[in-house]
Formats: C-alpha cells, structure tokens, sequence
C-alpha cells in the first residue's frame, strides 16, 4: 500500500508493468463493455467490463483513469450506473469494434508509462493504447494497419499530430520516467491500487459536488435578492397612485382656466392649504385628456400592487430559505464524516426551489423511432465517427426513407446526372451537420448501391432533408431535392469495405 499522506501522483512506469504482470491473468477473457466514462467531467476515462470465458465466468472491471496525479490503469471493485457512461459516436465505435473481442495480449515496455492492450475481434485485430504520461494522458483504439479509430482526444502538439484515422505514432521518451523501483503498492498491486485511488476520486467528486451545489445556492440567492429588489422598487411606484390621482384632480378642475397649448398651469393646491402648485403639461394634448391618463397610470398602479406584493412575499421566502442553506454550504467542511448526507440534503432542497437545473430527460433508446414501420427494413451502415447511415433497397422504401423516417436535419444524398439509385440519409441529432468522412462515407454507399456502381469517380449531390420535397403525382422514388451540394467521390475500396461490414442485416447487394 502507498504510504499515508504521500501526495497523489499517477502510476510509475515499474508501477505500470506489475500492473501489466497480474493482469496476465486475464488473458483470454472476452469484452462485455467498452465505453468513455462520463466522471470525471473532461478527464476521459475508460471502462472495459471482462469476463471470463470459463469455470466462474467472474467479472472484472478494468478502469483507465486518465489525467496528471489520478492516472493508472487497474482492476476497480466500484460499480458504475448505467448514467456513468458517455454516449454518443466514441462509445458505439467502441462498442460495436470490442464487444465479444477476446483479450490475447497485454503488453508494456520497460521504462515507460504506457501499455498495450490486444484484442481478437469479428473485424479483426485490435489494439488498445493506453498513454498515462502528461497532464491528461491519452487512449487510443487501433485497428490492424495500426490506424486510430476511436480517441480519447486528438493531440496536436510540438512533437506529435494524432487524429481519428491517422497510424499511431508513439511520442518521444517522456521526461518524467521513474526508476523500476519506484513502487509504492506490494503485490497483488491491483486491488492496492485500486484501493489508493478509488477514495481519493470519490473525495474529489465530492468536491465537485459541493462546489457545484454552493455556486447553485449564489446563483438563486443573487436571483432572489435582485427579484426582490426590482419589486420593492415596483411597490414604491405603487404607491405614487395617490399623488397622481390628487394631481388628476387639480387639472380636471382647473382645465377651464388653461388656454390651449400651455406648458404649465399653476393652480391652488388643496391640501397644502391652498398654495399654489404648478403642473406641467403636454402642449399637444387637452388638459381632460391628460388628466384622464394620470387617473389610468394610477389605476394600473393599484393593479399592480396586490401582485408585486405577492411576488416580494415569495422572493422573501425563497431568501429567507436560501441564506441558510448558503451559510451551511460555505461552512461545510472537506472532511466532515456525514459530508455526502449532507450534500444530499442540500440538493434536495435547493432541488425543491427549483435553484439547480432539471436533469436531462433519458436519452431514446437506439433502434428505429417510434413512428417507423416495421416493414422499413432500411439497409443499416455506420459511419466512421458513429453516425447510423440508411439506405433504401426499392422505389417504394426509398419513398418511406426519405419522406417518413428521415427528419429534417438530416442529410439526404442521390448519385447525380439523374442516374437511378438508393436514396442515402444520414441520421444526425439536432443542430449536428456532418463532417467530411461521413459524407464521403455515405456518398460511396450512395455509389455503391446505384446503377454507376464500379466507375472510378462520381458525383453525388446531397442536401438536408427538409429541402426535399415529392410533388404530387411523382412516381416511387422520384423526389426533387432543393438547395443541393455536389461532392465527388473517387473508388475507395477500403472505406467500402469498412462500411458493408458495420451493416447491422449484412447484405450481399
């Protein structure tokens, strides 16, 4: 075990290959689970669930926390929800390449803080990098030509340039190797490790937490106090209704007294014991009128104010509520035994003032929408970044694909020169526009499943969806697309290659 009170610092290099040592063990325990971990917010962890193919079939949990003093590479005990995990293009390319993989290697090079991971999976071998030097480390999956499929991060730095797709390159030796007998945890290393550092993520989770519920109480408390300032001022126009309706009254009767086009007139006042007074007036206007607009102001003051009282009332409240959780939030001590019931009762109640942002509805299951038909057997492909790309099979489905299922963002591709073939949309989530490998992506399947299959260079055009229209009386499959784009695409085997085998109902077209 480390030494107590050892400031935190990521695995060594000697650290990293007794790591590598027990994880032998391991080998030939097939993938149930790879995905990006959603906590810590921008550290990039990943999450591979093994299991064992024989005898107990046992779990393990193999965590890869990435990032300056928290990196390492360990089995952990602690469970994830289904909420922990990232969702989105990394996850399902993760996903759809490591699921059921067999894990045949595990490898690690003396001296240094990095490690590899092999993978015999249904599209051939992988390889998973696992870089735990520098302030946020790295992790790549590679496919077998060695090129990057999924990234924890693109890196552009000084020495080094790696993005999706580029061969994987590994950086010059890092300065801050450790000497092979820098170990801080005595065999087995694994739970020891785990056991190090799984408590101090969960005190800086904590930490975050409380963080993020005491700038939730500012906010709402700031909130309150400006509502009820802005109130207060509003009540005190309120109570100008009286003046105006007195003023109202002095020009109502001394309007006969005024000739036209005054901007003054002085008149005695009542209740000053007749001392004279001197209102302003419009020149434009009658003096009736303008004394009738004075008498509707102070009627919508008087409107108004059982309202702004009822809203001073509630900011009041809510402040009076707030302060304290506030004063307890600040005062909240870092190692206080009961810290995490507390942080719950206060969420709970800054939950209740509405004071914290409404948690994201769940995410829809993948699959079909809720409107598709199950006849819409669209062909199903997946693009390199993770997009789900649909193509029809007949006249009728490419109706149905492209008039039903697609949604207007979505983009919408036919091989060009009128020539017959598929309609291709590319399913995007809302505000999201495609980058240029999925369009090359879809294109070539565009290509592929036309009547100009196997020519060497086509143009496909493409536009969003919502600027296809089908005019009535148009046969199947006939559409006219609006506001359309013109990409080429040249015979790329490899990509097509890619693309048939990621289809979901392989076909043989």
């Amino acid at each position: 075990m480390a030494a107590r009170g050892e400031a935190p610092r990521g695995l060594s290099a000697a650290e990293l290959a007794a790591v590598s040592s027990e994880l032998q063990a391991w080998l030939g325990a097939i993938v149930l689970e790879a995905a990006p971990l959603a906590q810590p917010v921008g550290a990039e962890d990943l999450l591979l669930v093994l299991q064992q193919p024989s005898g107990e079939r046992r779990k393990a949990f193999l965590h890869v926390a990435l990032g300056g003093t928290r990196a390492r590479v360990t089995l952990t005990a602690r469970r994830f929800t289904a909420d922990a995990f990232q969702r989105g293009p990394a996850r399902d390319l993760l996903q759809r390449d490591l699921a059921n993989a067999t894990l045949h290697h595990i490898g690690h090079t003396a001296g240094e803080r990095r490690c590899t991971f092999g993978f015999h999976t249904q599209h051939g071998d992988r390889r998973l990098v696992v870089e735990l030097f520098g302030a946020r480390g790295l992790w790549a999956l590679l496919d077998a030509e060695g090129r990057c499929t999924v990234l924890s991060r693109p890196v552009e730095t000084a020495v080094r340039t790696l993005r999706l797709h580029d061969p994987y390159v590994p950086p010059p030796v890092q300065g801050d190797v450790r000497s092979d007998d820098d170990v801080r945890f005595a065999p087995p290393v694994l739970p020891a490790i785990d056991a190090f550092f799984a408590p101090l993520d969960d005190h800086a989770s904590t930490q975050r937490d409380h963080d993020s519920l005491l700038r939730a109480a500012q906010r709402a408390l700031h909130k309150a106090s400006a509502k009820a300032k802005g109130v207060g001022q509003q009540l005190a126009d309120t109570g100008r209704a009286g003046a105006l309706r007195a003023e109202a009254d002095l020009m109502l009767a001394y309007a006969h007294t005024v000739r036209r086009g005054a901007v003054q007139m002085t008149v005695p006042d009542w209740e000053r014991d007749g001392e004279e007074r001197t209102i302003a007036l419009d020149p434009s206007k009658p003096v009736v009128m303008q004394s009738q607009a004075l008498y509707e102001k102070a009627r919508r003051l008087d409107d108004g104010r059982d309202m702004a009282e009822q809203r001073l009332a509630e900011a009041e409240a809510t402040i009076a509520v707030l302060q304290p959780i506030h004063a307890a939030l600040s005062a909240l001590s870092p190692v206080a035994p009961d810290l995490i019931e507390q942080l719950a009762h206060h969420r709970q109640s800054l939950q209740r003032l509405g004071a914290l942002p409404k948690a994201p509805a769940p995410p829809k299951p993948p699959g079909r929408a809720h409107h598709e038909d199950p006849a819409d057997n669209v062909r199903r492909f997946v693009s390199a970044e993770g997009y789900p790309i649909w193509v029809g099979r007949n006249n009728e489905q490419n109706d149905r694909l492209t008039m039903r299922l697609a949604k207007g963002n979505d983009l919408w591709l036919h091989v060009g020169g009128n020539r017959p073939g598929s309609h291709v949309v590319i399913r995007l989530p809302k505000n999201k526009t495609a980058s240029l490998e999925t369009l090359l992506d879809a294109a070539t399947l565009a290509v592929h499943f036309s009547k100009v299959r196997g020519e060497s260079r086509i143009e496909v055009v493409y536009t969003q969806k919502k600027h296809v229209r089908k005019p009535k009386g148009l046969p199947a499959g006939a559409v006219v697309p609006a506001q359309t784009k013109t990409i080429t695409v040249l015979r790329d085997e490899a990509r097509l290659q890619r693309l048939l085998s990621s289809a979901s109902e392989p076909d043989t077209p």
